[in-house]
């Protein structure tokens, strides 16, 4: 009896000791998964709790506002600090938020040795082209592929080469809005798609060389210039709904592909939600489409290149550009040219994915933009129409030629003024390469740093940061760009980029902070094209047509806060220009 006893005890001894054992395991590893903060950068309290970190509150706020930045941006605000550190992926180190644009300028192009691409992009892009420049280290296949590029960005080919494409795609949007306008009869519209649409139609072009069959907005126009009237609401502010007309295939596939990035930026682990988007029928279909077009693109100016030398190349779009500067390249490194790699069709994708994305976002800003401050849409018609004297007197829209050659400051500043506020880019991500000290802070080799663009020193007035905190680098350049007058710094006020010399207004491209194109090195390469885009077409838009304000539930902002006025959809109600 007293050896059952024992041996029972001995049995409850070990249960206990064993379930001691599993629990300290347990809380171990527990403490082991809460966030580590890195010392001295401000953080939120509860956040370092959980092993969650931020991701609750940051995913009941994307759930809110479908939208994140505004959220991360809103946390330096909250802790009252340009420098702070947020856990937003479990048994990860912190990402650390500086709001703050001197020293966003001072990394992005004086410390290009201590901060490279942040693998938050990598996550983002690598599913979807993971041989463009974007997924890649500052190496060199990152060179390579922005050698291909090159010639992309030149006065010749912006102005003879895309220019004309452009122009056109964008002229076939005045002209849909003018029949949408007159079906519409003074109600507003949904611009959004119609924005989004041209804008491909006008890269589509760019890149491939114009194909009518391959015209989004064609296709709508061809619809609508047959239709005599709709059913219009009697409420003359109520939305008049347009019959849709399906996008071509390849097309459809462009975007379908590009949509799919969203669901990589705003989840907590982009690179495992992408992964799992990617396996369905919808995403492998427009893949598959997407790669059949690009080698049947480069197969066909391949066939145009045969027999030539390189002078009597035809250079009619950017595929052409792409492909001769690779086979000029080869030849010159005496390798086997790389014109059907992933690199390649990754680089011509990820150009269309560019420069059409950002570009209609930022167009539809403009527009709401122009339609909520008559008086900057009025002037600005005024002051284009004094430049085009001819095209004036000849009752026509100026030329693409006209425009290309034509300077008007006015133009230039509120396009610089609706890329500000557009937000389109409202950050940039780095990761540290070594140890490293920023605002007097140490900060691990290997960790992302996000220059945001949204707030303090952008958008709202700049955290007052004593000068011993920064980089030498940092102080030499002070000067070398302006700052925001903080009472005004939330206005669309176009006039804070003009500055006068001898009696005229200029244009300063360094009036004041922008972030939204980057800084240095890994800076986006189409800002050019993006600003001739946004330029095109407020010219052949504002020229005869006057964009009017929408009613206060079409018009209003979705989020609830200033920093994530992101419009979900915009509106449009039009009228002849007198």
């Amino acid at each position: 009896m007293w050896e059952r006893i024992t041996s029972f005890n001995k049995a409850n001894q070990l249960t206990y000791v064993l379930f001691c054992g599993i629990g300290s395991w347990l809380y171990l590893c527990y403490r082991l998964a809460l966030p580590r903060p890195i010392p001295g950068i401000p953080h939120n309290k509860e956040a370092v709790k959980s092993v969650l970190g931020d991701i609750g509150p940051m995913i009941k706020h994307v759930g809110k506002t479908k939208e994140l930045w505004g959220w991360v941006t809103l946390q330096n605000l909250k802790l009252k600090s340009p420098i702070i550190q947020l856990f937003t992926r479990p048994l990860a180190k912190p990402w650390v938020v500086i709001t703050d644009f001197r020293e966003a300028q001072d990394i992005l192009l004086r410390r290009t040795k201590e901060f490279d691409r942040s693998d938050l992009v990598g996550d983002v892009f690598l599913g979807l082209m993971p041989e463009h420049h974007i997924s890649m280290k500052t190496n060199d296949m990152f060179k390579r592929n922005r050698q291909w590029l090159k010639d992309l960005m030149t006065h010749d080919f912006l102005h003879q080469v895309a220019a004309p494409q452009i122009y056109t795609a964008f002229a076939d949007l005045a002209h849909l809005w003018e029949e949408k306008s007159r079906l519409a009869k003074g109600h507003p519209f949904a611009a959004s798609d119609d924005i989004y649409r041209a804008t491909l139609d006008a890269v589509w072009a760019t890149m491939f060389g114009a194909d009518p069959l391959n015209s989004s907005i064609g296709a709508q126009l061809r619809l609508y210039s047959s239709i005599n009237k709709l059913d219009i609401p009697k409420d003359e502010n109520a939305l008049v709904d347009f019959p849709d007309v399906p996008n071509p295939a390849a097309m459809q596939s462009i975007i379908t592909l590009t949509d799919s990035l969203e669901t990589s930026i705003k989840a907590p682990l982009p690179a495992l939600a992408h992964w799992f988007l990617r396996q369905t029928s919808s995403m492998r279909k427009a893949y598959a489409i997407k790669e059949k077009l690009i080698r049947e693109e480069i197969e066909k100016t391949l066939r145009r290149f045969v027999g030539k030398a390189g002078k009597d190349w035809d250079i009619r779009c950017a595929i052409d550009s792409i492909l001769s500067r690779e086979l000029l390249l080869s030849e010159k490194d005496g390798r086997t040219p790389m014109l059907q790699s992933r690199a390649m069709y990754d680089e011509i994708f990820g150009f269309i994915v560019g420069a059409h994305d950002t570009t209609s976002t930022a167009i539809s800003w403009a527009l709401k933009l122009l339609a909520d401050n008559a008086h900057v849409q009025t002037k600005l018609r005024s002051e284009i129409r004094l430049v085009f004297v001819d095209a004036m007197a000849e009752k026509r829209i100026p030329t693409v030629q006209e425009i290309t050659k034509g300077t008007i400051p006015y133009l230039d500043a509120v396009i610089n003024e609706i890329i500000r506020h557009s937000l389109t880019q409202p950050g940039v991500a780095r990761s540290t390469t070594v140890d490293v000290e920023v605002l007097g802070h140490q900060i691990p080799k290997g960790t992302n740093i996000l220059l945001m663009s949204n707030g303090p020193s952008f958008l709202s007035p700049a955290f007052q940061i004593d000068d011993s905190l920064r980089s030498s680098s940092s102080r030499i350049a002070t000067d070398r760009v302006g700052t925001w007058d903080p009472d005004d710094i939330a206005y669309f006020k176009p006039e804070r980029w003009l500055v006068e010399e001898d009696g005229r207004q200029l244009f300063n491209a360094a009036a004041g902070p922008l972030l939204t194109f980057g800084l240095g090195p890994r800076g986006c390469f189409g800002r050019r094209m993006a600003s001739l885009q946004i330029k095109l077409v407020l010219i052949q838009l504002i020229w005869n047509l006057e964009l009017q304000k929408c009613p206060a539930e079409l018009s209003g902002y979705s989020s609830i806060d200033k920093l994530t006025h992101v419009p979900q959809q915009c509106y449009v109600r039009l009228r002849q220009a007198l």
